[in-house]
């Protein structure tokens, strides 16, 4: 009887145990309404051309075991992350160039530029709770409608104790996501548009709240 007893309780302890872990709350950093910036890049046959924005939505999430103000391990790391731009907020401060590219991105149909993590590394354990973590992130980026797999080493900025910077930059081709880079009318197509851009960003999250990572 009293090993049965002494059993039960065991049982019931590690039913406790799981209950507990598998509700642990995971830590949650929503985008901030100030200081993110985007940035693409690009090049014509008359001159480079770039477009900036300021409006970086989306989160970035961390298993609460992740020693986000600590020293973690370099190695994959239980965090992910979802972002995305309105393409309307994209301006090169000319208009009929805005409209041009709005056009060619498909703006009506697909409204925003949108990136989610696959899977994401430390790439070198930082010196110090306060130095940089420098991530390899892998993930999925869809642009007017068409995702592809893309990577881009972004580098996470915690001098701020409730904020976080996020840093990176990545090179793509327009006609690998079904865009026909512009040649507009106007200059009877003698200006061609550079296939190839680079866009960088800088994203700004503040820690909202944590939430049940096992749902």
């Amino acid at each position: 009887m009293r090993l049965l007893t002494r059993f039960i309780l065991v049982a019931a302890a590690l039913a406790l145990s799981l209950v507990g872990s598998a509700h642990a709350e995971a830590i949650i950093y929503k985008a901030s309404p100030a200081g993110s910036t985007v940035k693409i890049d690009g090049t014509s046959t008359i001159h480079n051309w770039t477009v900036e924005g300021k409006i970086i939505g989306g989160q970035f999430e961390a298993d609460p075991g992740f020693p986000m103000n600590g020293t973690p391990d370099a190695g994959k790391a239980s965090t992910k992350a979802k972002a995305s731009i309105p393409i309307r907020s994209l301006k090169s401060g000319k208009t009929k160039m805005d409209e041009v590219m709005q056009e060619h991105m498909k703006a009506k149909d697909h409204p925003r530029i949108d990136f989610e993590t696959t899977e994401m590394s430390v790439k070198v354990a930082p010196a110090s709770a306060k130095d940089a973590i420098v991530f390899d992130a892998k993930g999925k980026l869809t642009i007017s409608g068409v995702t592809k797999e893309t990577a881009m080493i972004v580098t996470c900025d915690r001098s701020d104790a409730t904020k976080l910077k996020f840093k990176g930059e990545t090179t793509l081709k327009m006609t690998d996501f079904g865009i026909q880079p512009p040649a507009p009318s106007l200059a009877l197509g003698l200006i061609k548009t550079g296939d190839e851009v680079k866009i960088t960003i800088e994203w700004v999250t503040a820690q909202a709240r944590t939430e049940a990572a096992a749902k």
